[in-house]
């Protein structure tokens, strides 16, 4: 299987655990959220506007977006986390399709109508051809939109970590978890054409670390 293969499959094999096994339902995650993900997404979101989120998953953010008052679209790759997605957030529109090229899965008014901003949460990282989905990116933005990322630092030593435990999909992914570092990253936006706002790196605790 080639990787997009492989990430579908990791995830409609594990989409009912998704949110214990990745960590977004423990206390890092939660402990990530109030400190730095809501801060940082309430300074840079567009109030109210039509917004695309990537790699949505079991809809954990999208359910946060959608309560902000944004009108959210949600897309991932996997069929049986979708369905999850849907669960929590009913009054949402998924479409699923490969995140790195969402305009081919997209309806083709939305296509033409563009997006005021295109977010990602921890998840380009996994994306093999980063610079290509970038330029898609670019390509739904309206005028004065944003592309917000947050991602995981492919420079901690945690995930290196996390691949010499075989815990998650740390083995399989680790050298395109690496391409997510703060130079690499700057270098392709730039060469994407995106002018960089605000780049920094949050100072937390991974996801995955538990009360228990």
């Amino acid at each position: 299987m080639n990787q997009k293969e492989l990430i579908t499959e990791y995830y409609n094999r594990y989409a009912e655990i998704y949110d214990q096994k990745h960590g977004v339902s423990l206390a890092g995650q939660i402990y990530n959220f109030k400190n730095y993900y809501g801060p940082f997404l309430n300074q840079v979101l567009p109030v109210g506007r039509k917004v695309l989120e990537l790699g949505c998953g079991t809809g954990f953010y999208t359910r946060w977006l959608k309560d902000q008052g944004l009108e959210v679209i949600g897309m991932d790759i996997s069929p049986e986390i979708l369905k999850q997605a849907s669960r929590r957030c009913p009054d949402v529109l998924f479409f699923q399709g490969d995140c790195e090229d969402p305009a081919a899965s997209l309806n083709p008014e939305l296509v033409e109508e563009g997006f005021e901003a295109v977010i990602g949460i921890n998840t380009l990282s996994y994306y093999p051809e980063k610079e290509k989905a970038l330029l898609n990116y670019g390509k739904l933005l309206r005028r004065e939109g944003r592309f917000i990322l947050i991602d995981m630092n492919g420079a901690c030593p945690y995930y290196q970590m996390m691949a010499w435990m075989n815990k998650n999909e740390m083995k399989e992914w680790i050298h395109l978890v690496k391409e997510s570092n703060q130079h690499h990253l700057a270098s392709l936006l730039k060469e994407a054409g995106y002018q960089i706002e605000q780049l920094e790196h949050f100072a937390f605790i991974p996801n995955g670390v538990s009360k228990t």
